[in-house]
């Protein structure tokens, strides 16, 4: 069975975060007796049109998932973290897989045969509901990370994500919220689909604002209300 947790209420956190993940635990009867196996900062786990094999639960570190054209060019669609499933949407489908993912900082991965991934699935109906409830989470942010992309300015764009690392790996302290993870501007770019020259403008736009500070690599958000205020900012069509 499952690991021993309540299935029905299920805490999946911000669903429209682009940062993916859960408690590595409830995958325990995929993961139990697997060894972790560990990916250098920059590696490719998987790459887009690969033939599909194994689905991953990630232990440790993170994987960005993008997409690729034709000629090169990288759309980010999302950051997966600890807890969270990789690569079993083409287990599920029985087809290559269909984005690229590659590990940001040294990450360790549990790999499950699709074999067995598909096997656990039909048998335990816990484990098929959460990964269900998995999958669902997932195609929420995608469905609102579309909209914000069809109708959000790149600023509002950028404000609502770091209110999503905020909440994924914020710290409170007395004079603000510290972001625990290290991102740059071409970071930020890719995943909100902006240039790293726009996302840098707007970042020492915040900064001037009062809103945040860069303390050494990591960010500091100094007044969270003024940056949930440029988030929920309208357009004037």
């Amino acid at each position: 069975m499952v690991a021993d947790i309540n299935i029905d209420s299920y805490d999946w956190g911000n669903v429209n975060s682009p940062w993916i993940g859960a408690e590595p635990h409830i995958w325990n009867l995929l993961t139990q007796g697997r060894p972790v196996l560990q990916y250098p900062a920059k590696s490719v786990v998987f790459s887009q049109g690969d033939p599909y094999r194994d689905a991953f639960i990630i232990m440790s570190g993170r994987v960005r998932h993008s997409i690729f054209s034709e000629v090169g060019q990288e759309k980010q669609l999302y950051i997966a973290c600890p807890g969270a499933m990789i690569g079993e949407i083409s287990c599920i489908l029985s087809k290559p897989h269909s984005m690229t993912a590659t590990a940001i900082v040294p990450t360790g991965l549990i790999k499950i045969p699709s074999k067995e991934l598909q096997r656990l699935f039909h048998s335990d109906p816990m484990l098929a509901d959460l990964m269900l409830q998995y999958e669902a989470r997932r195609a929420q942010m995608l469905i609102v990370q579309q909209a914000s992309l069809s109708f959000d300015t790149a600023e509002i764009r950028i404000a609502k994500h770091l209110l999503c690392l905020c909440d994924t790996y914020g710290t409170v302290r007395p004079d603000g919220i510290r972001i625990g993870i290290r991102f740059t501007c071409s970071d930020i770019a890719g995943i909100v689909g902006t240039s790293r020259v726009t996302a840098n403008n707007t970042l020492l736009d915040f900064q001037k604002q009062g809103v945040l500070k860069k303390e050494g690599s990591s960010y500091h958000i100094t007044d969270i209300h003024r940056l949930i205020d440029l988030a929920e900012e309208t357009i004037d069509f």
